[in-house]
């Protein structure tokens, strides 16, 4: 028997029994689901391996930033210098530092005995009350030279200097500085002559002022191994923990295959939470340091100030770890599902793809900007400008595939048509609108001048209302109908 001559009831009961096998259509969808299988689903261990390396990652984080501080504001001359001229220009720290003059001066004078020689014999009981009113005097004198340019210069130069030493010391020493028996000091001595001078106190008495007089004890050299050690352990660890952090964000967002977008989400979120975790600590920190230093109430608030303004790098280091955060969630937004990130990309698929020169130059004239504004002081170090520098030129390498792969075919002006197109229909809806409220508007006034007992005019007055409703869009076809028919039925009856 041929094919032709098969009966029709073979040809459904072949079908019946295809259809009843199972393993046939069964095998074209499986090679599907092994494509759509990313290494981050395939693999727990990879996964574990991710969440373990940001963490580790953002834990070295909060110490590096902390390393970078101490680097920075110990053994930055420049920077030890900015701060003490910040902690003079202060009113509190500047009311202590008067006081300690005070202090210095009347230990090495003695004020009442030359009162005593210079007063007659009848008044020489009175020097002791005298010196007393004096050193009031020579307090408020003393605050008003601190808050003068001149000694605020004269107070600059001498922590300059003062740093200087130290960094030889540390350094290893110089022909002017020795190690084995160098002391470190803050010398004051010019504006205690000041002050001096500025009370009337005579030169006489001035000159046998001792040059040790307030001197500031910075540094002995007996303490010089620990220095060295402490100084080169943080010159090597705030650069190696810093370059750290990086590659090792970097190694999880390069393992997190499949799951990219969203680990490079976490490493933003994870940057903020060592910064606000930085900026607890300082807050924390300042008033367990201060309780520390400080015996009487009258010089907390003095302390309280040099903890601010000597942890404010670290506050601006907090802050910037904050906004690399948000800028690193901002581009892994930007390459998202989210409506205005996807009609971004669709808008610049064109270039991307045909003239990858305009979206490269725009990137280049923002970094231009941005590296010469310098938001964080991070831009202002060369090393972590080429590193911002080739991330975001990685960025947009990785921005610009993803475009040309979602939209192969996208033309350029297409999104800008689409949203003219959006505003065009905007805008003849709100004309329909405008029309079909003149439209009620004419009808009802038509209703007022038309005679109650003319009925065939009345109902064709309704009847040109509805047809007014439906052209200017307040009325559908079918609404239109409907209230036809309504009306005609009310009519007959």
């Amino acid at each position: 028997m041929t094919d032709e001559q098969q009966p029709a009831g073979d040809d459904a009961a072949t079908e019946k029994i295809e259809a009843a096998g199972t393993p046939t259509p069964a095998v074209p969808d499986a090679p599907a689901a092994d494509a759509a299988t990313t290494p981050w689903d395939s693999s727990r261990g990879r996964r574990i391996a991710v969440r373990s390396l940001i963490a580790l990652a953002t834990v070295l984080g909060i110490l590096s930033v902390f390393a970078t501080w101490a680097n920075r504001q110990l053994l930055d001359t420049d920077q030890w210098t900015k701060t003490s001229s910040q902690l003079l220009e202060n009113k509190k720290i500047r009311d202590q530092v008067a006081l300690y003059l005070t202090d210095q001066l009347y230990a090495n004078v003695d004020v009442t005995g030359e009162l005593q020689s210079r007063l007659p014999g009848n008044l020489k009981l009175l020097a002791p009350a005298a010196a007393a009113g004096l050193r009031n005097l020579v307090n408020s004198a003393a605050q008003d030279a601190l808050a003068r340019p001149e000694v605020q210069t004269a107070w600059e130069n001498a922590n300059r200097f003062a740093h200087r030493q130290l960094v030889k010391i540390i350094d290893g020493g110089g022909p002017n500085v020795s190690t084995s028996n160098g002391v470190v000091t803050l010398d004051l001595q010019r504006i205690l002559t000041s002050i001096g001078d500025q009370v009337g106190i005579p030169a006489g008495l001035l000159a046998k002022i001792p040059s040790s007089a307030a001197n500031v004890e910075v540094f002995r050299s007996n303490d010089l191994k620990t220095a060295q050690d402490g100084a080169k352990a943080l010159k090597d660890g705030s650069l190696i923990l810093t370059l750290l952090v990086i590659l090792l964000f970097a190694l999880a967002v390069w393992l997190a295959a499949g799951h990219r977008r969203q680990t490079l989400l976490t490493v933003g979120f994870a940057f903020i939470i060592a910064g606000f975790v930085v900026l607890i600590a300082r807050r924390i920190g300042g008033g367990q340091v201060t309780d520390s230093l400080t015996t009487t109430a009258a010089v907390r608030p003095a302390a309280d100030a040099a903890w601010n303004i000597g942890t404010s790098l670290l506050k601006t280091l907090g802050t910037q770890a904050i906004i690399i955060g948000i800028a690193v969630i901002f581009a892994a937004w930007l390459g998202g599902p989210s409506k205005w990130a996807t009609a971004f990309r669709r808008a610049s698929a064109p270039y991307m793809r045909d003239r990858p020169e305009i979206p490269f130059g725009i990137l280049a004239a923002i970094l231009l900007v941005v590296i010469a504004w310098g938001p964080i002081p991070a831009l202002r170090r060369p090393l972590f400008v080429l590193i911002f520098i080739a991330f975001a030129i990685l960025g947009a390498v990785l921005l610009r595939r993803e475009t040309e792969r979602e939209f192969p075919d996208a033309a350029a002006g297409e999104a800008t048509a689409g949203l003219r197109d959006r505003a065009s229909r905007a805008g003849a809806g709100a004309k329909s609108m405008a029309a079909g409220a003149a439209a009620q508007v004419r009808a009802r006034s038509s209703d007022r001048t038309q005679p109650a007992g003319d009925a065939d005019e009345q109902r064709m007055a309704k009847l040109e209302r509805l047809v007014a409703l439906r052209d200017g869009g307040a009325l559908s076809d079918e609404e239109f109908a409907a209230q036809k028919a309504k009306l005609l039925a009310d009519d007959d009856a």
